[in-house]
């Protein structure tokens, strides 16, 4: 049982504080989201038969490093704490068209400067917002769709696995794996995309960042309102 006791405070944003008591039941969780990114990813190669599986611990530990953010900062103070391991040759997922891209890029959300996110929403919800976002901003005029994705959970919180594909004109065909994760307080969001033809090498470096993902949702947290 996670128990969020909310304290009076006045913020530039105007605050509205409640009490708030919310419990989760770690048996209606589903599978653990290493899990169902592993299984996966093994249905995918068994079916093309043509690439080995790789399992998360053939990716040495000097190839990875820890990335952090702290998401969903207009919903709550403080903010909920995210982290993972990412491929060292990573970049944010903003990065400008035009520059020479990195094997992976990684980001977290949402934050205040992301488009609706349906951060209090539902899962189906989120996973529709995830693809509108890669055809807005920098983005504009790309295609998206997703390819497909199961639920889970990460750290209790039930979760949902996305494999998307985004077309670009300048960029090419990129492809991406993104987790959707629902705490008690705002859907948050972890992705790592990649160029399609580096998918051999980058796909279980980014199963394995999914995998490792780490959610700290505060004790005590205060409740942001904006007008």
């Amino acid at each position: 049982m996670i128990r969020n006791a909310h304290f009076p405070m006045l913020c530039g944003l105007c605050c509205l504080l409640v009490l708030s008591t919310w419990g989760q039941d770690s048996s209606d969780s589903g599978p653990a989201l290493g899990d169902v990114a592993r299984h996966q990813r093994e249905r995918r190669q068994n079916a093309k038969g043509t690439r080995k599986v790789i399992s998360d611990d053939d990716i040495p530990a000097s190839r990875m490093h820890t990335v952090r953010d702290q998401v969903a900062e207009f919903v709550i103070i403080p903010a909920i704490r995210i982290s993972g391991q990412a491929p060292l040759d990573n970049a944010p997922v903003s990065t400008a068209a035009g520059q020479k891209p990195p094997r992976a890029s990684v980001g977290f959300g949402p934050h205040l400067t992301s488009p609706d996110s349906c951060y209090q929403g539902s899962l189906d919800c989120a996973e529709d917002a995830l693809l509108a976002a890669y055809r807005t901003g920098t983005w504009a005029g790309s295609s998206s769709r997703v390819v497909f994705d199961s639920d889970g959970s990460v750290e209790d919180f039930p979760a949902r696995v996305v494999h998307f594909e985004v077309v670009d004109d300048v960029r090419g065909k990129m492809l991406g794996t993104a987790a959707l994760i629902q705490t008690p307080v705002a859907i948050v969001q972890a992705v790592c995309l990649y160029q399609a033809p580096n998918q051999t090498d980058v796909e279980p470096e980014c199963d394995a960042f999914i995998a490792s993902l780490q959610v700290d949702v505060p004790e005590r947290y205060i409740y942001v309102e904006h007008h």
